[in-house]
């Protein structure tokens, strides 16, 4: 009589058995990880998003309040990596520095002030970024660029407005305003117009940034 055969799987068959879940396991976790990677890339997208949405509703706030504090040479100056602004607040005038330094673009303003001295020693304090840097806020980061243009009165058409860079814009009524011989009493230089409205322009690796506010009528500043 035939002896009958032990009922169970063999060690051939265990260890095909192991081989199939351990390739299940590794493509499973390789899903996850495509998961958890998306997941991280959508999250830094959307913070990335906030942020840009947060600092531009503040830039616009800020161009809402300017004002020709008298201290700065102009209105709206901007150098080719930071805009500098007078704006008016509750407490005074403070004044609001919009930069890219380091790929980062940063935002710095002053105490508010009601003397003019004060906001002079702001101003002057302000040409040294080193000296201010630590309070200014990174509004966003890896940015490539950042440009400033202003549209004045006498440009507007019936196609819109004809958008001038304000270092060009300044270079420019610099340069338009006529030598005074010696000796002669020459009347003051004319005001430049006032802009009417502003635009930046920020390069960062998605494509570029766009964003326009048109400017109030410059009121003066505190005293």
């Amino acid at each position: 009589m035939s002896r009958n055969r032990s009922s169970g799987f063999t060690l051939v068959e265990v260890m095909v058995a192991l081989v199939i879940m351990a390739i299940l396991a590794a493509l499973a976790m390789r899903g996850m990880d495509a998961l958890m990677r998306a997941k991280e890339s959508a999250l830094a997208s959307t913070d990335r998003t906030l942020k840009l949405n947060t600092g531009m509703s503040q830039f616009e706030y800020d161009m809402s309040m300017v004002v020709d504090s008298h201290v700065l040479p102009k209105a709206i100056m901007f150098d080719g990596a930071t805009l500098r602004i007078a704006r008016r607040t509750p407490q005074g005038i403070q004044l609001v520095l919009w930069s890219l330094q380091d790929r980062r673009w940063q935002r710095w303003a002053s105490a508010p002030v009601i003397h003019m001295s004060e906001l002079t020693d702001a101003w002057m304090r302000s040409q040294q970024w080193a000296a201010i840097s630590s309070s200014a806020i990174t509004v966003l980061e890896n940015v490539d660029d950042f440009q400033v243009y202003v549209c004045n009165p006498a440009t507007l058409g019936t196609s819109g407005c004809s958008w001038n860079n304000v270092q060009s814009t300044q270079g420019a009524a610099q340069n338009q305003q006529p030598a005074c011989p010696p000796g002669q009493v020459c009347p003051p230089p004319a005001a430049a117009p006032q802009p009417s409205g502003i635009k930046i322009s920020l390069k960062v690796p998605e494509g570029e940034i766009l964003r326009e506010r048109e400017l109030p009528r410059f009121g003066g500043a505190a005293p």
